[in-house]
């Protein structure tokens, strides 16, 4: 059982598919961090200046 998850997990495309959503919750994490703003609607950093 646990050789067949290893040999699951070291398959070319499974790697990639586990990187993509990594990347991709990463990527939306951001965007609904910061928000969806436009550059008018947000604070930006040098406005005090």
């Amino acid at each position: 059982m646990i050789n067949k998850c290893k040999a699951f997990l070291s398959n070319y495309k499974v790697k990639w598919f586990g990187r993509f959503i990594y990347y991709l919750l990463i990527l939306l994490l951001l965007f609904f961090m910061y928000g969806f703003n436009d550059a008018s609607a947000g604070s930006y950093i040098y406005n005090d200046f």
